[in-house]
C-alpha cells in the first residue's frame, strides 16, 4: 500500500486550486551540455523496463505496442513522483511495486502531462491505492469529449492478427481522469521538502492539453508528447500543426541539462530545437 503526500507551497499547506504556476527567469539551454546518457535497461515485465538518467530518475518504458516514456524521480523528502504513467494499469502497479521493492514504502504523487492513454492509461491503479493524480482541468475535459474516439482509432491501428493481444487489452482500458485538477493556464507548483515541481503549460501543441513538467533543482524537463523524440512526427490527430513550433519555443524559458520525450531515447536539450525544425518542415 502506499500513502499520499502531503503537497506544500513556499508557505503553507493548500490545495491545488489555490496554487499558482512559479515563475522562472527565462534561460536558453546550454548547448555545450554533455549528451545525456541512459543506464543498463533494467526489466521489469517483457515490454517494461526502467532505466536511470541521474540519480533517484528513472525513466520507464512501456512498450504497448509503441514504446512509451514515463518517468520516476524520488524527491528531496523520499516522495516518489510519478509523471505520466505505463500504458496499462497491471504495467503500472509492476513499476512500483518494483519501487517499494528498491527504495522501501514511499509517498507517492502523479501527474498526467495529457488526456492519452500513454499519459493515464495506469490512472486507475494509482486511485485504488489512494495516490493522488495532478492534471489539468482540460485532460478531464478532453477524456470525458474524446476518449471514445481515441479508443475508436486506436483499435483500428491494432487490427493486424499479431496486435491481437493489444487490441484486446486496449478494448478494455480504463480511461481515468487525474482526480486534483488545477487550470491549465495557470500551471501548478508543488513543494517536497525544499525541492520544487513546476507543471507549465506552454500552449498547443500535441493535443490541446499537454503540459510539461520541470524539476529546477535538477535542470530536468519531462517534455511528454509534445517533445518528439525521433524523426517522425507520429500521432497528429488532436495536433495544432500552426501553434506547436511556438509553444515548444516556450520551453526556452528552462535551464535544462536533461529532456524525456513521450517516446525515443534521445534527452539531450537540443530536442527542443529537433522538434521546433521537424514540425516546422510538415
Amino acid at each position: 500500500m502506499f500513502f499520499v503526500v502531503g503537497v506544500l507551497t513556499a508557505c503553507n499547506t493548500v490545495s491545488v486550486e489555490d496554487v499558482a504556476s512559479v515563475t522562472i527567469t527565462p534561460k536558453v539551454a546550454n548547448v555545450s551540455t554533455p549528451t545525456p546518457v541512459l543506464s543498463a535497461r533494467i526489466d521489469l515485465a517483457e515490454d517494461l523496463y526502467a532505466r536511470e538518467v541521474q540519480a533517484g530518475v528513472f525513466v520507464i518504458t512501456h512498450a504497448f505496442p509503441w514504446p512509451g516514456n514515463s518517468m520516476l524521480v524520488e524527491m528531496a523528502d523520499g516522495t516518489l513522483v510519478l509523471v505520466d504513467t505505463p500504458y496499462t494499469p497491471e504495467a503500472t502497479q509492476t513499476v512500483l511495486e518494483w519501487a517499494e521493492k528498491q527504495l522501501g514504502k514511499r509517498d507517492i504523487v502523479a501527474i498526467n502531462t495529457g488526456y492519452h492513454y500513454d499519459n493515464l492509461g495506469g490512472n486507475v491503479y494509482l486511485l485504488e491505492q489512494g495516490i493522488p493524480i495532478y492534471g489539468s482541468d482540460l485532460t478531464g475535459q478532453l477524456l470525458a469529449e474524446r476518449g471514445d474516439a481515441l479508443r475508436a482509432m486506436t483499435l483500428d491501428w491494432l487490427k493486424a492478427p499479431k496486435d491481437k493481444a493489444y487490441y484486446d487489452a486496449h478494448q478494455t482500458l480504463p480511461y481515468v481522469a487525474p482526480d486534483h485538477p488545477f487550470p491549465l493556464d495557470e500551471g501548478l507548483q508543488l513543494t517536497f521538502g525544499d525541492e520544487t515541481v513546476e507543471v507549465y503549460y506552454p500552449g498547443l501543441s500535441h493535443t490541446p492539453d499537454n503540459v510539461v513538467v520541470y524539476f529546477p533543482g535538477r535542470k530536468l524537463l519531462f517534455g511528454g508528447c509534445m517533445l518528439i523524440g525521433g524523426d517522425s512526427v507520429g500521432n497528429t490527430a488532436d495536433a495544432d500543426m500552426k501553434a506547436w513550433p511556438e509553444s515548444v519555443r516556450n520551453l526556452a524559458r528552462f535551464d535544462v541539462d536533461v529532456v524525456i520525450p513521450g517516446h525515443g531515447e534521445r534527452l539531450d536539450p537540443q530536442l527542443i530545437e529537433h522538434t521546433v525544425e521537424l514540425i516546422s518542415r510538415q
